[in-house]
């Protein structure tokens, strides 16, 4: 029989993952809790399976729960099922929080974090490709065992962080995915700022910035660089900040710290 799987905050990451499990026939999906009725059911919708409940108080035990929910909700959920007694002494409990670790659950045993490396911005495109996403995944040794190989039948990679590496870990998400839509939106302002429409700002920034992805991925950063720092042209880049600081004087404080940012990492390749 397969383990049953209870869920709170079933929203994008929650229900890819739930979809997940489902589909590759790992968990049971029993109770699934949204903030409200409608969303919890789109979500089974979503998922394919489940049941919508109001409140932790309204689910029944399980042998795993998911905790999905925003950073500073994970321990009041977790307190909150253990008070109403849900969780059974062979539970598991794990949260995906990138930045916070299994110690935000308060538990003896069975407590885990869980976090695709994925922009979840599509969750119907991420489920549909989800097959190599790598997760890493941290906890007690009992949880770990059996996510590795809950993650391992729904074709994840699993990679093992620490506890006390988990806040560095997620700060290289966000440099790698939200602040890389915060560059995005910086270079569009900016043509838009010269004078080009913003549909045609963005045709100019896809292929330059999908390219330049390539080539980190394909040379390194060492040699994907290119541009005036990478030549040494320093007068350039003064002209840069010139310009942008009788434009725009915060986008050109952003820049300063982007060229030395970018400088250094030059001078140390």
């Amino acid at each position: 029989m397969k383990p049953t799987l209870n869920i709170i905050g079933a929203g994008k990451v929650g229900r890819v993952l739930a979809q997940q499990f489902f589909k590759h026939h790992v968990f049971t999906i029993q109770d699934v809790l949204n903030r409200s009725a409608d969303s919890a059911q789109s979500a089974c919708t979503f998922i394919g399976a489940g049941t919508t409940v109001s409140d932790i108080s309204a689910m029944r035990p399980a042998d795993i729960f998911l905790i999905a929910v925003p950073d500073d909700q994970i321990r009041s959920c977790s307190l909150l099922l253990q008070q109403h007694h849900l969780i059974q002494p062979s539970s598991i409990v794990f949260h995906c929080s990138g930045a916070l670790g299994s110690d935000q659950l308060d538990m003896k045993r069975g407590a885990a974090s869980l976090h695709p490396m994925r922009s979840f911005a599509d969750p119907a495109q991420v489920a549909a490709e989800f097959p190599g996403t790598i997760c890493s995944l941290e906890g007690d040794d009992y949880a770990i065992r059996v996510l590795i190989h809950a993650l391992r039948q729904i074709e994840a990679q699993v990679v093992s962080i620490n506890l006390e590496s988990k806040t560095l870990y997620h700060a290289a998400a966000v440099f790698a995915s939200n602040y890389l839509v915060t560059l995005m939106d910086a270079a569009l302002q900016t043509l838009e700022g010269a004078g080009i429409e913003p549909a045609m700002a963005a045709k100019m920034v896809e292929p330059l910035a999908r390219e330049s992805l390539q080539n980190v991925f394909r040379l390194g950063t060492r040699h994907a660089l290119t541009g005036p720092i990478a030549r040494g042209d320093q007068n350039t880049v003064a002209r840069h900040e010139a310009a942008l600081k009788n434009w725009n004087g915060k986008m050109a404080s952003l820049y300063h710290k982007l060229a030395e940012a970018t400088l250094a990492m030059k001078q140390r390749s």
